[in-house]
């Protein structure tokens, strides 16, 4: 005998987003849910372009309508209080990409080593992360893979971010105490786990909490980048209290939703000297009398910020 389902409204939240297909949890209900048309229709331009790659994220709160125990429909989205964005990879124009919404923090992973280093993507994900009105912590993992001299470098660096507020955590999967401070950071929060292919974000899931069974892959070392091996964002609770989304790795990051003519003032670095400068219009980039280039010369702001502010300036994506 089949069961008659009442088609009422009710709120849930997404876990889990595929094209067109969404995980939304209702206390112990799951359903897979597509999208009303109505809804599709509202998040396009006026002439019918899109705006974003897909309407709704991880993290989003929705209204849903369960039309029998596995499926359902999204009604509406109801509004955002953090969101993580960037402007959509490849040939798509301007077009918003929500990686995921309400989160409290993103947690930057970087790595020593396979892949390499690279600053310009850390500044970007932490731009990204206060336009998003979120939290940022710096997370430099794969420390096993380079020597103490080596270590100490990577410090000194990032003692740099820890004058302007971040915190920075110092991991290694096969050094089990450099995990505590990375499992104290998730606790309790809702976290997203952000990086390149290849810097150990599900294998640092995986080790604080085995259970989850991520899928992880090596590095090439002819290309020094990593294989995709998440494929989709996926929202998973922990033990120690708190939830974290892993996302896939990201290989280009284009801001998204930053005045890149007032870029300056995610650099609270540069703060102590706007205003300064000898022309009011200053970009800090090439004038003379420079008040910020000035600061980088005797060492106030550090060369390899700066440059990551004259590159994003300049508009540009960076290709990891």
């Amino acid at each position: 005998m089949e069961v008659a389902f009442i088609l009422t409204r009710e709120q849930g939240r997404v876990i889990r987003a595929r094209t067109g297909f969404y995980d939304v949890q209702h206390g112990e209900t799951i359903l897979r849910c597509t999208l009303r048309g109505t809804l599709k229709r509202r998040h396009r331009s006026e002439t019918g372009r899109r705006i974003y790659a897909d309407p709704v994220a991880v993290g989003d709160r929705v209204i849903f309508t369960q039309l029998d125990p596995e499926e359902g429909v999204v009604e509406d989205i109801l509004p955002r209080e953090t969101k993580f964005s960037r402007q959509y990879a490849g040939k798509q124009g301007d077009i918003e990409q929500v990686i995921v919404a309400n989160a409290d923090q993103i947690v930057a992973v970087a790595s020593t080593f396979m892949p390499p280093l690279n600053f310009r993507t850390l500044d970007r994900f932490l731009i990204l992360a206060e336009a998003g009105d979120m939290d940022a912590v710096i997370c430099l993992n794969k420390m096993d893979l380079v020597d103490a001299a080596q270590q100490e470098e990577h410090t000194t660096i990032f003692t740099n971010y820890e004058k302007l507020g971040y915190q920075v955590l110092y991991t290694s999967i096969y050094v089990p105490e450099s995990l505590d401070a990375f499992r104290e950071v998730l606790r309790d929060k809702f976290s997203v786990i952000i990086g390149a292919s290849g810097v150990g974000k599900s294998s640092l899931l995986n080790a604080i909490q085995p259970n989850l069974g991520l899928r992880t892959g090596e590095v090439g070392i002819k290309t020094q980048k990593g294989r995709h091996t998440t494929t989709l964002v996926e929202l998973f609770a922990l033990d120690i209290g708190g939830e974290v989304a892993d996302t896939p790795g990201i290989r280009e990051v284009g801001l998204w939703g930053i005045d890149t003519e007032n870029l300056e003032y995610y650099f609270p670095e540069m703060e102590p000297y706007l205003g300064t400068c000898k022309y009011n219009d200053c970009a800090h980039v090439a004038e003379p009398d420079c008040a910020v280039q000035d600061a980088v010369e005797t060492g106030e702001i550090h060369p390899e910020r700066y440059r990551s502010y004259v590159v994003l300036r300049a508009g540009e994506a960076t290709e990891i």
